[in-house]
């Protein structure tokens, strides 16, 4: 259990930005690489190796930069032939997902405050003031921020959320990384070639693609069925699984049920 004490100082200091860069990430994808679970990754995983292999690429040797290191310096060779292989050719709609989370997390700063964010960043991340409580499984470490803020930074690619700081080297502001987990299924249509690009419509279908088009604007369920020229009730049904898949939120306002996309959807549309 990681507990980063926070100061009026370091709350007034908080930052959030969409990522840590291509190298920062590709760390992190080469230790996803090898693993063996379903989850939002999996399909990563299966067309990366399929590329790597072949590119004839081995990536049996350890990582000779540390995660610190692909903040100041490139990528080593091996790692800038696994970034270009696994990495890359999605990099796109990785960084499009990326910045979809720090601007939900930017609208959620608006709506309800500094709290409010960071209790619903990741499940193993807890503000119980003035201590921010991460689970990461490790003995317990204690720290202190004294005024210098702190930075929010999501990542597609982490294993779990994790603090950047001088106990590792970092002697920048302190970075809290949390990973990001879009659901198994949905997840898959991020990792598309890129002739993929018009395949939306295959893939859910032409009226609940043209729905998701839609939500580029906040609508109401109406307002949905008048733009795509469906009924509400066909409107509604698109949206409920929609939703289930991922791909959409729904709030209630004024008796109304209005739909926004996640960033998720954000990233699948680009």
């Amino acid at each position: 259990m990681l507990e980063i004490c926070l100061g009026v100082e370091d709350l007034a200091r908080i930052r959030i930005i969409g990522t840590l860069g291509t190298a920062f990430e590709t760390h992190l994808a080469w230790g996803q690489l090898g693993k063996q679970q379903r989850d939002a990754l999996s399909e990563w995983r299966r067309t990366a190796r399929i590329r790597l292999r072949r590119a004839g690429a081995t990536m049996a040797k350890a990582r000779s930069a540390s995660l610190v290191e692909t903040l100041t310096s490139p990528l080593p060779h091996e790692g800038d032939v696994f970034h270009k292989m696994a990495v890359e050719p999605f990099w796109d709609r990785i960084q499009r997902l990326l910045k979809a989370e720090r601007d939900s997390c930017g609208r959620e700063m608006l709506a309800g405050g500094v709290e409010h964010v960071l209790n619903n960043r990741h499940s193993a991340i807890r503000w119980e003031a003035p201590v921010l409580r991460v689970a990461n499984g490790r003995p317990p470490r204690r720290t202190a921020l004294t005024g210098q803020g702190l930075t929010l930074v999501p990542s597609l690619f982490a294993p779990h959320p994790f603090l950047l700081d001088d106990s590792v080297g970092w002697h920048g502001l302190p970075i809290l990384v949390y990973n990001i987990a879009p659901d198994t299924e949905p997840a898959a249509a991020l990792w598309q070639s890129q002739e993929g690009e018009s395949a939306l419509p295959a893939l859910l279908g032409r009226t609940r693609a043209d729905v998701l088009e839609a939500l580029r604007e906040t609508r109401s369920t109406g307002q949905v069925a008048d733009r795509v020229h469906i009924s509400s009730p066909s409107a509604s049904k698109h949206l409920t699984i929609l939703r289930r898949a991922g791909f959409v939120s729904t709030e209630r306002r004024q008796n109304l049920a209005v739909h926004s996309l996640t960033p998720l959807g954000e990233a699948i549309l680009g």
